[in-house]
């Protein structure tokens, strides 16, 4: 059985791309797989066949070279016959597993790493034009020595038009879900699930929130994942002067499972991100978990959104920085719960002709087996 080593400094062990997606399947395909990962609040039961869960505390930017050292050493001396990167700060520990150690190395690319970088501060500074040339320099030499390269957007490779190296396009699809028989929250839901920042549209629907309530609307609204701690108090007090605290619920993280639940039993779901160069782009995972569970949903109306709207029939498009506008659309769909019926009708058949990871699964399997 083909040893793997999949490994991230930065993601939980549960997260659904790099656990319950691409290490699950390759277990399922036969390899004998072990994930280094931070720790969560949940904890891996050892129930999956040739899957081992190995984590570790979580580790400040500052102090996550510790980390990169750990499991540089752990990779050096196992024998696996694949490892498996998922952060662009480990990008340089699988340059030195390739070129030194000899290891089957294949990075695996979740977020359009240059346009993030050109968003990141030191201090109070924009990264200066000379430091992003030299790292995307750095970074595309470093990928070119790595034995594949795994996009989760279609579009990222056109930064790396000069790569020669294998290439992959391997997209965050939800499972293939079968039609759910589960009753509805009583009270009509929206749900957002993911990071929770500003730039992710925590403020704006906190905002509709408020919109839709001055206007006597029954309802409430879910915001499931980690808050934190300066959007915990902004939020505490918006909901206080606002009367808000029976409406809007701050669920916290929820493991892959629970959250698909909540989102069935859910009505409208939304994906309000601000529009910033990575978001532009690249379409989020949780508009497809929406669409296997028939839940329709609002979202930013960038592009590439509004050419998924058009042509699946699924949802709408808003400003994501308007929440006025944002509410009118969600208030359509309060009003009209055949409208709702109709668009997560549409989806769900979308997700089971085009959108699910049984998709994905096979080109990640051919993808190891070609290694």
């Amino acid at each position: 059985m083909k040893k793997v080593l999949i490994m991230s400094s930065v993601h939980l062990w549960n997260d659904t791309r790099v656990f319950h997606k691409e290490a699950v399947s390759l277990a399922n395909l036969g390899y004998d797989v072990t994930l280094y990962a931070a720790a969560s609040n949940h904890v891996y039961e050892n129930n999956i066949p040739n899957l081992q869960v190995i984590t570790f505390a979580p580790k400040s930017k500052v102090q996550r070279w510790q980390i990169w050292i750990k499991l540089y050493s752990i990779a050096r001396n196992s024998d696996a016959e694949i490892v498996h990167l998922h952060d662009p700060e480990l990008l340089p520990l699988g340059y030195i597993l390739k070129k030194i150690h000899r290891k089957k190395v294949i990075f695996d690319m979740h977020e359009d790493f240059p346009a993030v970088l050109q968003t990141r501060k030191i201090g109070n500074m924009s990264v200066p034009k000379w430091l992003l040339r030299f790292i995307s320099t750095a970074e595309k030499k470093m990928l070119q020595k790595m034995s594949a390269v795994i996009y989760a957007e279609k579009y990222y490779k056109e930064n790396y038009e000069t790569l020669t190296v294998k290439q992959l396009d391997i997209y965050n699809y939800p499972f293939l879900q079968e039609t759910l028989e589960i009753e509805k929250y009583e009270i009509p839901t929206l749900i957002y699930a993911g990071a929770i920042h500003e730039i992710r549209g925590f403020k704006e629907m906190l905002a509709v929130a408020q919109l839709l309530k001055k206007d006597n609307y029954h309802f409430q609204l879910l915001i499931v994942g980690k808050v934190p701690e300066r959007l915990d108090a902004y939020a505490k007090q918006f909901l206080h002067e606002n009367d808000l605290a029976d409406k809007v619920k701050l669920v916290g993280r929820l493991d892959l499972h629970e959250l698909m639940t909540f989102y069935a039993k859910s009505h409208i779901g939304l994906a309000i991100l601000h529009p910033e160069a990575n978001y532009l782009r690249s379409l989020p995972t949780k508009v497809f978990e929406y669409m296997s569970v028939s839940l329709p949903y609002v979202l930013s109306n960038f592009d590439s959104y509004e050419r998924l709207v058009a042509e699946t029939k699924s949802g709408y498009a808003v400003n994501p920085l308007v929440p006025s506008e944002i509410a009118a659309q969600v208030k359509v769909l309060l009003d009209t719960p055949e409208k709702q019926t109709e668009l997560g009708t549409n989806g769900y058949r979308q997700h089971v002709a085009n959108f699910n990871w049984s998709i994905e699964e096979r080109k990640l399997g051919e993808l190891y087996e070609g290694l």
